[in-house]
């Protein structure tokens, strides 16, 4: 089985949980594994809609999140959240892969741009009865709030789908323009850490079409994880496709995902 994705109009974490289920991936499933993973840094309701062009769109609404969290305490919440769900060890690996990208991008990021430092620390383990130290950097990731509920609905859903964890690129990645607001202040798109996780790991890409923000980081990674590169697939037969859009209804394509 092949996995194709069309990024032409973005990707975000929450789209492509919303084309997986979209494709098939049982929505009830899916929305009970988002939930789970919501509850545990805050209060959520998650829900689904349909666009104009019938899309399927995630609504996730948290309240009483704890605000930045950090990618070791992120890396422990992902493995009880896996276990609890019964995750599969193809699909825990994808997981944390993600994970993994989206830290290392942020920890760039926030030597890169200073304003960003004061959210970068460092964790100490002591491990045995020598107290065998170990110093690991760490970053806060921003917008934390989303991040374990969109690598746990991308998991879920490749998994109730029986999907592979590689994917074929149909073209480049649209990444938007113009500027984000968020909670460091005023950037140009595409933000700094998927900017990085653009270059390090080769994803093809490229600005517009329009100037909003198309393009996030936990997508970024999402598509870092499944080692995404552009081609032209084997000759296949569609077996399943899901359509998502993000929470505005932008003069661009969906996000369209095929498996064949």
């Amino acid at each position: 089985m092949q996995l194709l994705i069309d990024a032409t109009g973005g990707i975000a974490g929450d789209m492509f949980a919303a084309a997986l289920i979209s494709a098939g991936a049982d929505e009830k499933k899916m929305l009970g594994a988002m939930t789970l993973a919501a509850e545990k840094i805050g209060v959520a309701s998650i829900t689904t809609s349909l666009s104009h062009d019938g899309a399927q769109r995630l609504h996730i609404n948290i309240e009483h999140h704890h605000g930045h969290l950090s990618g070791h305490r992120a890396y422990h919440l992902l493995e009880a959240i896996f276990a609890e769900l019964g995750i599969e060890e193809p699909y825990q690996q994808f997981g944390f892969r993600a994970l993994e990208v989206l830290v290392k991008a942020e920890i760039k990021a926030h030597k890169e741009n200073t304003f960003l430092t004061d959210h970068i620390h460092a964790h100490h383990h002591h491990e045995g009865a020598d107290h065998e130290h170990e110093h690991h950097e760490d970053a806060y990731l921003h917008e934390a709030q989303d991040i374990l509920i969109d690598i746990t609905g991308a998991v879920m859903g490749l998994q109730l789908l029986e999907a592979p964890t590689e994917a074929i690129l149909l073209s480049p990645v649209s990444l938007g323009g113009g500027h984000i607001t968020f909670s460091h202040g005023y950037l140009p798109v595409p933000a700094p850490a998927t900017k990085i996780i653009f270059e390090k790991h080769g994803l093809p890409c490229k600005l517009g079409p329009i100037e909003h923000e198309l393009c996030t980081p936990t997508g970024s990674a999402v598509l870092a994880a499944l080692s995404a590169k552009l081609g032209e697939p084997a000759e296949i037969t569609p077996l399943r496709q899901g359509l998502s859009r993000g929470g505005k209804d932008f003069p661009i394509p969906p996000l369209k995902i095929q498996l064949g």
